[in-house]
């Protein structure tokens, strides 16, 4: 099992306090799409690998949080982060990595340790 992130190298660039939507396709070794019925997508951003708590988590077991879109043969999940997610935080580079766990249980990193770079905005606006 593959996947196929639209972000170059795995890299994610983000402005502390912004929206933002990934989109993830999960590819077998041939290129096509893993049927992702009954899956769970599970996106963790952390200081370092070894933290024991992360700064970010999300599940598709929360529909605010990410979604496996339909239909879900075509292997596409999307993961949201919302302006209250990084807006306490500090502006570094921080590592993530996302999984998918199968309706069959089975447990796959289709998302290796990559990193997310927190910027300063020049606007601070307050959260909602």
């Amino acid at each position: 099992m593959g996947t196929n992130v639209l972000l170059p190298e795995n890299a994610i660039p983000l402005i502390r306090g912004t929206s933002k939507t990934l989109k993830l396709t999960v590819v077998d070794l041939d290129n096509k799409p893993i049927d992702l019925t009954g899956a769970t997508i599970h996106f963790t951003v952390k200081l370092e690998p070894l933290d024991r708590v992360p700064v970010i988590k999300k599940s598709s077991a929360n529909p605010s949080e990410a979604e496996v879109s339909a239909p879900p043969q075509d292997g596409i999940a999307r993961i949201f982060l919302d302006p209250a997610d990084t807006q306490d935080l500090e502006c570094r580079l921080y590592v993530f990595d996302v999984w998918v766990i199968l309706q069959s249980g089975k447990r796959y990193c289709v998302v290796k340790q990559s990193t997310l770079e927190l910027q300063p905005g020049i606007t601070v606006l307050p959260l909602p």
